[in-house]
């Protein structure tokens, strides 16, 4: 590495140092966002309908034994029946609550609710019985637990299995049975640990193997095979979450819709192998100019959008301006390449479809005016005061420096081309 070499890397690195300094001050930096769909919440949300079915059966199951021990002996347990049947009240609602939550942390609080609830009425019901009932009654207390690993949130399990385990203690404190009902009692938590373990063991075994399936098929559902950028609906997806974010801690938000000039004209002379090259070209100065903030993906064809976080129209414009010279010296090619390129700033409230179709229209006027040029979108007539201007937080000096310190840094430049000048 050269002395040239080495202060150019040094410029970056202090431009990039600059640049985290001033985003900490001023804003939070965005960040294009990362697919944070766990699998934890994969097994939550496949399985949470078969959970609270578990809980309606448990609950069923528990009426069902107050109703059947009634009816065995009507005059010692019809009345007790009654008391034991209030903690079927807060089951029902923990029950509705997980069920309207969906698998968030409310419902797994609510779950475990009614886990409480029933170890507090099987307990009170074994002790109004007295008798003959106390080795099942642990095994029927750890049915709801086999539904609490899928939610894997970390205490679940723990919280519930201490619930669990209360229960029977419980029993064993306050009625002090016999030494073969206390080995009963232990042996059936021990059945129900072990079973409930085993069995959801499996279960997230065989969801784990669904869930690297469904992530691979999704990955390449959204990356784009030539290029390696995403495709279009991935682009849609992060750009609505940048758009949020970028709303949310008032920066400027700027799309660039890039076309390669004359490129069925490449196919033709050429053929598609020359064109696939050629895209695979501009794929990889694209993401040279990028920022880790930024997004780029291919729209289709010889489209593609890059969405830049942070940055207003002018310095958008530069961004794209650089990009436009470097693919147009770039001389490693059949023929000399060049591009068109649209700029469209978001305006406060404008969804990110309208940005793109602003940036796609600049795009065609970019066409209209002889190509391998930049064009800034119009706002729109009805367009609300902007977000920040770049100027008042420090961005445009800040992108600037990013501009001229990615140039002296370029690899893929040619040599003895100068940086933009502002």
């Amino acid at each position: 590495m050269t002395s040239e070499d080495r202060s150019d890397n040094v410029r970056h690195e202090a431009a990039s140092r600059r640049m985290r300094r001033i985003r900490g001050r001023r804003a939070k930096t965005i960040e294009a966002p990362e697919d944070n769909y766990s699998f934890e919440d994969y097994a939550a949300h496949r399985l949470w309908s078969f959970l609270c079915a578990q809980l309606a059966t448990a609950l069923v199951g528990y009426v069902v034994l107050l109703a059947g021990d009634a009816w065995l002996d009507k005059q010692r347990m019809a009345p007790a029946a009654l008391t034991s049947a209030l903690p079927a009240l807060p089951m029902a609602a923990a029950l509705v609550i997980a069920w309207s939550k969906g698998s968030g942390l409310r419902a797994s609080l609510a779950a475990l609710a009614f886990i409480a609830s029933l170890e507090a009425g099987i307990v009170l019901h074994a002790l109004q019985w007295g008798d003959g009932t106390l080795i099942v009654l642990p095994a029927f207390v750890l049915i709801p637990l086999t539904f609490s690993p899928v939610l894997l949130r970390g205490w679940d399990f723990p919280a519930a299995a201490a619930l669990a385990v209360a229960g029977p203690l419980a029993l064993v404190a306050l009625s002090q049975p016999s030494a073969v009902e206390q080995f009963g009692i232990v042996l059936s938590m021990f059945i129900a640990i072990s079973t409930s373990l085993v069995t959801n063991l499996f279960a997230l075994r065989s969801q784990k193997k669904s869930f690297r399936l469904e992530r691979q098929l999704r990955a390449f559902a959204d990356i784009d095979e030539l290029t390696q950028l995403p495709r279009r609906r991935r682009v849609f997806e992060l750009g609505r979450r940048i758009l949020l974010r970028a709303e949310r801690v008032g920066q400027p938000f700027s799309v660039l819709y890039i076309d390669a000039d004359h490129f069925k004209a490449v196919n033709d002379r050429f053929g598609h192998e020359a064109g696939d090259r050629a895209l695979q070209l501009i794929a990889q100065h694209i993401q040279h100019s990028m920022r880790p903030s930024d997004v780029a993906g291919r729209f289709g064809g010889e489209e593609f959008v890059v969405l830049l976080p942070g940055t207003d129209e002018q310095d958008a414009a530069r961004v794209a301006e650089r990009l436009r010279r470097r693919i147009e010296d770039w001389r490693q090619f059949e023929i000399t390449l060049t591009i068109s390129v649209g700029v469209a700033q978001h305006v406060r409230g404008e969804p990110i479809e309208r940005v793109i179709r602003r940036a796609d229209a600049a795009l065609l006027d970019a066409k209209g005016s002889g190509r391998n040029r930049v064009v800034i979108a119009e706002r729109p007539a009805d367009a609300i005061v902007p977000i920040k201007d770049a100027e008042t937080i420090g961005m445009a000096d800040l992108v600037r420096d990013h501009v001229r310190a990615d140039a002296a840094n370029d690899s893929l430049a040619v040599p003895g081309r100068e940086p933009l000048a502002d």
